[in-house]
């Protein structure tokens, strides 16, 4: 997983598409993919620029998921919950508003949902991501980690993103990692060698790779911040 803050003026953009080409370049993913990338968290950081406003400035965030496919997942954060991305603009010889559509042009799937940043301290604000398929051997669904190094590292996250009174506790081959949701509810994530699974106040239930870990951190901070935004 790569975070970065990115500058709150003109450069914003081609930082943007510096960063991440020169991150997918390591990882040697190939051309086309990499370019439709670039673009689309070119144009995601010129509309978070537009709104991030002075609590935090825009962010870009990489990682990769096996769930539900194998994905690269690009996202750029920003401290505006007063404005969400559309698809529709409404002047079709307009410029403005644009971006979302170049992005859903190009990507397996898009979305926004409120989040917390991971580089200034867990300010509020959104998270609109964009999702492109990894066909490669990376991510490896197999990969492992011992759950006491995992549900540490997860809790640590939580808690620097603004998400207090998180614990864990470690068993044998296994550990729990309890999140506090406000109003006497809780999510517990249950953390074994090759996987991790958790069920949401309205019963769904997941179970996902170790690899997923930081797409599911992710998916928790969402969770919380939309129930935290409901009440």
């Amino acid at each position: 997983m790569c975070a970065w803050r990115l500058p709150t003026d003109a450069s914003c953009a081609s930082v943007a598409r510096s960063l991440l080409g020169i991150a997918m370049t390591k990882l040697g993913l190939d051309r086309g993919a990499t370019d439709d990338a670039v673009l689309a968290a070119s144009e995601l950081a010129t509309n978070a620029l537009t709104h991030s406003g002075a609590a935090a400035p825009p962010e870009l965030w990489v990682w990769a998921r096996t769930t539900p496919r194998p994905q690269l997942l690009i996202t750029v954060y920003d401290a505006c919950r007063a404005s969400w991305p559309t698809n529709t603009p409404g002047d079709l010889l307009d410029d403005h508003g644009r971006g979302i559509g170049i992005v859903d042009m190009l990507a397996d799937a898009w979305g926004a949902h409120p989040s917390r940043s991971i580089c200034t301290g867990g300010t509020q604000g959104k998270a609109v991501w964009a999702a492109f398929p990894l066909p490669g051997p990376w991510p490896d669904p197999r990969t492992t980690a011992p759950p006491m190094l995992a549900a540490r590292h997860l809790t640590a996250t939580l808690t620097a993103r603004g998400i207090t009174n998180t614990a864990h506790r470690h068993g044998r081959g296994v550990s729990l990692v309890t999140i506090p949701l406000g109003s006497n509810e809780e999510t517990n994530i249950w953390i074994e060698p090759g996987h991790l699974s958790y069920t949401l106040p309205n019963g769904t239930r997941h179970r996902r790779p170790i690899v997923d870990l930081h797409d599911t951190t992710e998916t928790l901070v969402q969770h919380i911040e939309t129930q935290r935004g409901t009440r």
